[in-house]
Parts: structure tokens; sequence; C-alpha cells
């Protein structure tokens, strides 16, 4: 039967992460989704190793393992893994993935269409060379605009390798986004950017990130008024995060009794702003180490606001951080230092405060006002990030326009 008959579908997902990674439950979720609605889907994906640059203890490398997901088949191939500073290093470990992923050729050449989770777009090598052997199609969902992302992080010292490694790469990513049958971004400024750079518009379309777990209001224990304000950041702590111009906003509170602040998680930044808080005296910050997604619900809880922070970027407009789904699925109200997309949905959604990135002085007035903001106040911008979270990042709905992407491309 031609494949455009079939309401069934053979579908392969490509991510380079998948859970037990926190940075999997993406790919993840659109591959439960999809086996639930009943799709035959087999996952390719390396070995667990983000963000340690190591496996996860209890895992041994090789080639031909498969593992069992619920409905889903997952092929694990070796990696090498690293999430060093180092731009070699981390080129190796992408392109590893995308070679090491080609020995699944043979499992996945009977495929309707090949779903791509683009952290990375080296992830999509091996679904080009699917595609080329076999005419099976290919969807992309780009989650970081390369080269940006790459020349952004400081990767590449110098301007003269970073003027090269953009010219190789949009060169490239033209070809990659002219293949697919059909490219997905997660903000709408990215994929208008996409567009401009050689992605087709009929063909390209947004699809904004989601939050796996979206607790009711009953699950989220109330917050009194005890005179304590906890702000919360849990993520990355990393270059792209401007969170200098956090911490030092949050050493100028220390004035505040009651008012504190939490960050948790690791990254190439962690130890700089460490230090940074010592130097600066913030006795109202404390440092915590990453937590699995599991434990996710207890930090959300424990938060009064969260904060969702990017640097002052050429890409930081057309980036919705994924901290933001999480953080107003949990019914968080956040202090949103963002700019653009990210800034649009807080404010139109009157689900907290929107402040320039950078700005240390707009930054510690929204944490005076957030620490002033009564119960009642808190419960409605509670109530307010639920909504939007119902409006914009609606797990069914993004599954559903997923799977009507992917039966467009098979057909």
């Amino acid at each position: 039967m031609p494949r455009s008959d079939r309401a069934h579908m053979r579908i392969t997902v490509v991510t380079q992460y998948y859970p037990p990674e926190m940075q999997g439950w993406i790919p993840a979720s659109v591959a439960r989704g999809l086996a639930a609605r009943g799709h035959d889907v087999r996952v390719v994906t390396a070995f667990p190793n983000y963000p340690f640059g190591a496996v996860f203890p209890g895992w041994s490398q090789r080639f031909g393992h498969v593992e069992h997901d619920g409905a889903v088949t997952v092929h694990r191939v070796p990696i090498v893994p690293d999430h060093s500073d180092r731009a070699g290093r981390r080129i190796v470990n992408c392109l590893s993935f995308a070679a090491s992923s080609l020995a699944t050729t043979r499992a996945v050449r009977r495929s309707d269409v090949v779903y791509v989770h683009s952290a990375q777009p080296t992830a999509a090598i091996g679904p080009m060379l699917w595609k080329a052997l076999f005419r099976t199609p290919y969807v992309l969902h780009v989650q970081d605009v390369w080269p940006e992302s790459v020349i952004g992080s400081g990767f590449i010292a110098s301007e003269r390798g970073a003027r090269l490694a953009r010219i190789v790469l949009l060169a490239w990513l033209r070809r990659l986004h002219r293949g697919a049958a059909h490219v997905l971004a997660i903000a709408p400024g990215a994929a208008r950017l996409l567009v401009e750079r050689g992605s087709h518009p009929d063909r390209t379309s947004t699809v904004v990130n989601w939050a796996v777990h979206t607790p009711s209001a009953a699950e989220r224990p109330g917050r009194g008024d005890d005179g304590t304000t906890t702000i919360v950041y849990a993520g990355n702590l990393g270059p792209n995060q401007g969170l200098d111009a956090i911490i030092r906003a949050a050493a100028r509170c220390s004035d505040l009794p009651g008012l504190r602040f939490e960050f948790v998680g690791d990254g190439l930044a962690c130890e700089r702003l460490r230090d940074l808080a010592d130097a600066l005296g913030a006795t109202n910050t404390t440092f915590r180490p990453p937590v699995s997604r599991e434990r996710m619900p207890a930090v959300h809880a424990g938060a009064d606001f969260e904060i969702v922070a990017l640097a002052d970027a050429p890409m930081s407009p057309i980036t919705i951080p994924s901290k933001l789904q999480d953080a107003l699925a949990n019914g968080v109200p956040v202090i949103a230092v963002v700019p653009g997309d990210a800034a649009d949905i807080v404010r139109g959604g009157d689900a907290g405060m929107v402040v320039p990135p950078g700005d240390v002085d707009a930054i510690e007035a929204a944490f005076r006002a957030a620490h002033a903001v009564d119960s009642d106040g808190r419960a409605r911008l509670s109530a307010n990030a639920r909504a939007v979270v119902d409006r914009h990042m609606n797990p069914r709905l993004a599954i559903d326009r997923i799977e009507q992407v992917l039966r467009k491309a098979a057909a």
C-alpha cells in the first residue's frame, strides 16, 4: 500500500539525547506520544552522557544495543562523550553520534518518515543519507539555531575562525533545510530566520516546546505570607544565560530579609558564578547541584518565582528557553530576563515580570517587586502561568501538529 494511504506510520526518531538524560524529554515525549497513537516508532540515540561528559554509571557502550521504552524501540549507538568548552572536542562529540547512527541504517530503512530532534544539526547527517539512499523524507525540529549558538557560546575563540565556521555552516545548513520535507522551529522568530536563510516558506512552521508534566493547582502546595520569597534559577549555568547580571542584582538585594535565591544546576560558568557571588558578599544566594527530572517538581514547588534568563545576544530574541515551559507548567510565575518571543509570551499572559537582559538595575527592581507580591498576587500569577501553557505549550496540541507534519511528509 502506498505510504500516503496508511493511517499507521513507521517513524524513526533521531536524537542525540534521550532519557535518562534530562535533555531528552522532548524527543521522548514525541516518540511516546506517536506510539500511543498506534504508530510504529523506533528511536536512534546515543548512550546517556549529557551533561556530565561521561557515560552514565551502569551503561556500557557498544553497537547493536536495543532496548524498549514502552511501545518505543530504542537503538543506542556509541558516542565520544564531551561537555567541555573546547570546540574541537564538542565537534567530535556531535560528529561521533552522526557517524554511529549510520550503523542503524538497516533497521530504519523501511521507515515512512524520520523525525530529527535537531539540538545539533549534525544529528541529521544520517537522515540526509537515508533520504538519498531510500528516498525516506525527514522532518527537522530545530532546537538551536546554528551557527550562532556555537559561535555565541565562545567555543571558537578567534574572529577569523568564527567567520569561517559561519560561512561553512550556513552553506551546509541551507542544503539541510532545503532537503527537509518540513522544518519546525521552536519560536516564531526562529522560523522567520530559517526562511530567510533558505528554508522553504511553505514547509516551515512553529511548534513551541512544551512541558511534559503539568501538575494541577491542587498538586502545587500553597505559599503562605510568611515574609519569605524564594527565587529559583534551575538549569544550565552557562555563558549563554547571562547570569552575571542576575548574581549582581541578587547581591544588591541582601538588605531584604526573607528574600532567597537558589541556583540549581551546573555548567561551564558555574565556578565563575560562585566566585562572583562570594566576591559580592551575596549571602542570600545558594548553589545546589543539578537534580534528576523526577526530582524537579520539588524544586518548582519550593519556588515563589523562577528566573528565565538569556544573555544579550543576537539569537536571544528568537529563543524560548525550555525552563520557561517547566516553570509555567508548574504554576510558578517567572522573572523573565529575556527579549523577543519568550518575553512576549510572559508579558501577554501576565505570568510574571519581564526585564531586559544585562540590565542589573531593572533586574534588581524586579526582584524587589517580586518580594513585595502577597499570597493573593502570587496565586493570580500562578493561575496565569498555567493558562499560558494551555494556550501556547499544550503537549497534546504539539504532538497533533507534529503527527500532521509527519503524515504529510510521508505522503
